[in-house]
């Protein structure tokens, strides 16, 4: 008899079956276009009997679906409970008129960003009015290792590594062309009372108007900005 591939971690707390379903959705990354129970198995370390037990169940209750060449995509329920979460925060009220007034000041794009799992998630965005800008979609996920945003929510995840360090006392991170040539941003992080993590606010736009003038320009911006948006959650 064949010798099963997964791999079985210890489970220190919680329910196992419950952590695998949810490593199973995790699975999936920004820009996939259905997966294969083969890739599914090779992303998650689960034997391909395990993962049709378990996508069974997220298939009916609508959090994962399978198309009819056999691939899985993820379910309209996370759409849904992404919305209640959003709705539940009251985040809104607060990053929108925000984010709006980034976009007015500077003319690019800006976005707040918060941790899911080991991926930065644009929960809202506002996009410049500019006809050559740079275009994001509320829900879009990115690594932490690349980028202005992911870079600052990792150096909350992973605070001991030495850029991290330099992220957390500056108070900000500039990516120039790191995740796309074209692309530049300047990412800072919004804390709560007891200085802990809420998210990430971001401006980004094409590399060719990160001039040095117009990045002391933005930076300038997002910290007054910043600033105002802690004070509304409570830090001091």
């Amino acid at each position: 008899m064949a010798k099963s591939t997964e791999k079985i971690k210890p489970i220190k707390s919680g329910v196992e079956s419950v952590e695998r379903a949810l490593s199973l959705l995790e699975a999936f990354n920004m820009g996939d276009n259905g997966l294969a129970l083969k890739e599914l198995a090779q992303r998650t370390g689960l034997n391909k009997a395990t993962l049709l037990r378990l996508s069974a169940s997220l298939e009916k209750f609508g959090y994962l679906s399978r198309d009819d060449d056999g691939n899985f995509h993820l379910g309209s329920s996370l759409w849904k409970a992404g919305s209640i979460y959003r709705d539940n925060l009251q985040l809104g009220k607060i990053i929108r008129p925000v984010l709006i007034e980034l976009v007015e000041k500077t003319t690019e794009t800006a976005a707040f960003h918060v941790l899911r799992g080991n991926s930065s998630v644009v929960l809202y965005c506002e996009n410049s009015k500019r006809r050559m800008r740079y275009h994001i979609d509320e829900g879009e996920i990115t690594p932490l290792n690349v980028g202005s945003s992911g870079k600052v929510l990792e150096a909350f995840v992973s605070p001991e590594t030495s850029q991290s360090k330099i992220i957390q006392e500056q108070g900000y991170y500039i990516s120039l062309g790191e995740r796309d040539p074209d692309i530049a941003g300047i990412s800072i992080p919004v804390l709560g009372r007891e200085n802990e993590l809420i998210g990430v606010i971001s401006l980004s736009g094409l590399v060719n108007r990160f001039t040095e003038d117009n990045i002391k320009n933005y930076l300038k911006v997002l910290l007054t900005i910043s600033k105002k948006v802690c004070l509304a959650f409570g830090s001091k």
